[in-house]
């Protein structure tokens, strides 16, 4: 027996006032309405409703059911509207999960943008790195920087960025500023620990058809890309850092770019990922697109500086290697002192 459908019938009989006009009102036979409603009372084991050829009338227990039920129905329509009215309409809790680096400086100064488009809309944000981690799995959506294996999210690249060599002017009228890369390994510079493990201190470059891969004295190594950036704007050395995050700064005059006119290699792409039905929630879709104005705004600006843009994931993401990629690269070029963590190729 389908209960719920012969709760919602015996409701309408109890409207219409009679088994006929509730089965015209359902467009079904008199029969099925009769056949079904006395199969709900054999399954509770009442008797709801007294019927003779001209009167239909309730039982004490009819009452009681009926009450309940009623009561049942309309908390499950509210339910269902509620449900059909966040699919069309933003509004509820949403929780993002964002990379620390993407916060600050590129969404947060446009989010009273989006709370004035959809005031309905409760933001709740959430520190996220990977969509692996623990904390990703109670977010409804996430705003990522870096390269992704697969996973249930879908991924979807929003932004590219481009990685700028930059420190303090301070730091440039001491110790000059580089003309060429390969420059770069007689300076302090200061290296970051992506979370994954992996050291970056082997920076490429590439201008005009020529390249340069730079092995790089560490002046200092951090988890943390915004204890690096500090670092810098106090003089500490030289920083790599995206394109798309650290404009503020040098928008102050804090840092100030070098080798502008090499590119740096392997910068990481921004992504939205959610999850595979969350594109049926308003909410979602008006973050989503919110977002990706957002970023596309940024990257514009930047693209009419340096219009290569497109970078493939590094080779060492692909092969899952931890480790620092200076020495890395040294081991591979002395090949009777190979890396542990190296795998072939």
């Amino acid at each position: 027996m389908d209960k719920l459908r012969a709760i919602q019938y015996f409701l309408r009989v109890v409207e219409a006032g009679s088994f006929s006009a509730a089965a015209r009102q359902l467009e079904v036979s008199p029969p099925a309405v009769t056949k079904l409603v006395a199969a709900l009372e054999r399954e509770i084991g009442a008797t709801l409703l007294r019927r003779d050829s001209h009167h239909l009338a309730l039982t004490p227990d009819g009452e009681n059911y009926l009450k309940i039920c009623s009561r049942i129905m309309a908390d499950l329509q509210s339910v269902e509207q509620s449900i059909g009215s966040a699919r069309t309409r933003a509004s509820g809790k949403l929780v993002i999960g964002i990379s620390r680096v993407l916060g600050p400086n590129c969404v947060m100064p446009f989010i009273p943008d989006f709370i004035a488009m959809h005031p309905e809309v409760e933001l709740d944000f959430r520190l996220v790195h990977y969509p692996h981690e623990p904390l990703a799995g109670m977010c409804d959506v996430l705003v990522l920087i870096g390269w992704h294996h697969d996973t249930d999210w879908i991924a979807r690249p929003i932004a590219s960025s481009q990685f700028l060599t930059v420190a303090s002017p301070s730091y440039w009228n001491t110790h000059g500023m580089p003309v060429d890369p390969a420059e770069l390994a007689s300076h302090r510079c200061l290296i970051h620990r992506v979370p994954n493990g992996v050291v970056l201190d082997l920076w490429r470059y590439i201008r005009a058809g020529e390249s340069r891969t730079i092995p790089l004295r560490a002046g200092l190594i951090a988890d943390d890309r915004d204890s690096l950036v500090e670092a810098a704007i106090a003089g500490a050395g030289v920083i790599r850092v995206g394109d798309l995050t650290i404009q503020p700064w040098m928008d102050r005059g804090l840092l100030q770019p070098a080798l502008s006119d090499w590119t740096a290699l392997e910068s990481p792409a921004v992504y939205l990922l959610y999850r595979r039905d969350g594109k049926q929630s308003a909410r979602v879709r008006a973050f989503g697109d919110f977002v990706t104005d957002v970023f596309s705004r940024l990257s514009a600006q930047q693209m009419n500086a340096n219009p290569l843009r497109k970078n493939p994931k590094p080779e060492w993401f692909r092969t899952g290697y931890v480790g620092g990629l200076a020495a890395r690269e040294s081991a591979r070029n002395t090949p009777d002192r190979a890396g542990p963590n190296d795998k072939p190729q």
